[in-house]
């Protein structure tokens, strides 16, 4: 998958979605929300104080007349309630101006009935003007400490998604700052014991490799220039990021400073959780929105 319109052509032919918006109440959420039903994506669902709503819409042009809004002020009732619409509809979930710990409490809240047995896992997709597709990168929002079991896991959320957009067989690089196993680099340590579960078939369905520097997993000529025998060097598809905070960083550097274009999707839980920033743009929130609807129709060609 090369760009984002190809992702948002995808999610088209599959079909609409209910997009559950908590607490929609926002220029720059509904911005993308109107941004994404022109575009014949979603049915918007959105959940907020009704006033505030209208006066954010007017703002931005979005015409409510047929678009349901269900009017509830207070976050810790808003978040109940669009957990219930998601999982009666099959929708997918989107966070608007609601704190990010009551949005996750109640993703994690079991008896609320959206969390499952996995852990949840960010995955940023970014597309970036000098790679020639899309590449997808993890954790850079929910795990802040990372052992070998929760990677292995991480990867598994990852093949589920990318299977899901028809990336088959996705090239996963795990990354670290050396190629080199270091004990005080546990990520490298992990990478060894990972790659070897992946040629045992253990985790199955992609190919792994790693530990590499970021350079290698990018480009081939890195590779080489490395010695460095590879058979995903320059065209990965998936990396996985040592820590929550290289991944944050590295992320937002490239959206920053190599005008990466970017979307975000929270994998794990029971249907597809859209989970964004205030600061990202209304074009991240509706090439998120894209992803989420791909994914949460997964099983339309």
């Amino acid at each position: 998958m090369k760009s984002f319109s190809e992702l948002i052509d995808l999610a088209r032919a599959r079909g609409k979605v209910d997009c559950v918006v908590v607490k929609a109440g926002d220029p720059n959420v509904l911005e993308g929300i109107r941004m994404a039903w022109e575009l014949n994506l979603i049915f918007p669902i959105l959940i907020d104080d009704k006033k505030q709503i209208q006066r954010c819409a007017e703002s931005v042009h979005l015409n409510l007349s047929h678009i349901e809004i269900i009017d509830v002020a207070d976050e810790n009732e808003a978040m109940k309630k669009g957990i219930t619409v998601v999982n009666e509809r099959k929708g997918i979930l989107m966070k608007g101006l609601i704190s990010t710990s009551t949005f996750l409490k109640g993703v994690l809240n079991k008896e609320w009935g959206l969390r499952t047995d996995r852990i949840l896992s960010h995955i940023a997709v970014l597309e970036i003007p000098k790679y020639h597709k899309l590449l997808f990168m993890s954790d850079g929002g929910m795990n802040p400490k990372l052992d070998i079991n929760l990677r292995v896991k991480i990867i598994a959320n990852a093949i589920e998604l990318l299977n899901g957009l028809n990336i088959t067989q996705p090239k996963i690089a795990l990354i670290s700052a050396s190629e080199s196993v270091h004990p005080d680099m546990p990520e490298t340590v992990d990478a060894v014991e990972i790659v070897k579960m992946n040629k045992n078939n253990e985790i199955s369905g992609c190919i792994i490799e790693g530990p590499f520097g970021f350079d290698v997993a990018v480009s081939k000529e890195a590779a080489e220039h490395k010695k460095l025998s590879s058979q995903i060097a320059g065209d990965t598809d998936f990396i996985l990021m040592p820590n929550i905070s290289a991944a944050n960083i590295w992320a937002k550097g490239l959206i920053y400073f190599a005008q990466a274009q970017a979307a975000g999707i929270v994998m794990g839980a029971r249907r597809p959780v859209v989970m964004l920033s205030r600061a990202d743009k209304p074009k991240t929130k509706l090439n998120s929105i894209a992803l989420g609807v791909a994914i949460g129709n997964r099983n339309q060609n």
